[in-house]
């Protein structure tokens, strides 16, 4: 008898296994961001927070870049103080994170809104960047 381990790997060890692992994840990761830049039309802005919208800085069919003003809101912030906590409101502005077109403007000043929930600024991206 032989006193030899038999393994069924054909390898001594499972690189291969670790390199095809990265290669397709990384094919992947280049088709959803090749969709996302090239294929999706438009993006959807729904509000970050909870609060009330405030204003609305962008009208339907203007140009607009990364980092210009697209809404603001009225929030609550919350913090804990002397084992307390405390609720102040906050006017915080959102900006857009990708240049384009604004096709269509949802929120009316004034208007309370949940995290999520609707649709404030419909977004036309510049083709080749990511939304």
């Amino acid at each position: 008898m032989s006193d030899k381990k038999k393994s069924l790997t054909v390898f001594k060890t499972d690189r291969h296994e670790d390199i095809a692992a990265i290669i397709g994840s990384g094919l992947i990761v280049a088709v959803v961001l090749t969709y996302m830049a090239f294929i999706v039309p438009s993006v959807n802005i729904k509000a970050q927070r909870d609060g009330k919208l405030m204003e609305v800085f962008v009208t339907e069919g203007a140009a607009i870049k990364k980092g210009d003003k697209l809404y603001s809101l009225e929030v609550v912030k919350k913090k804990w103080v002397n084992n307390v906590m405390e609720e102040k409101k906050a006017i915080e502005e959102f900006t857009s994170k990708a240049n384009g077109k604004v096709l269509k403007v949802a929120g009316t000043p004034g208007e309370s809104l949940k995290k999520d929930k609707k649709v404030l600024v419909v977004l036309e991206h510049e083709k080749g960047t990511l939304p």
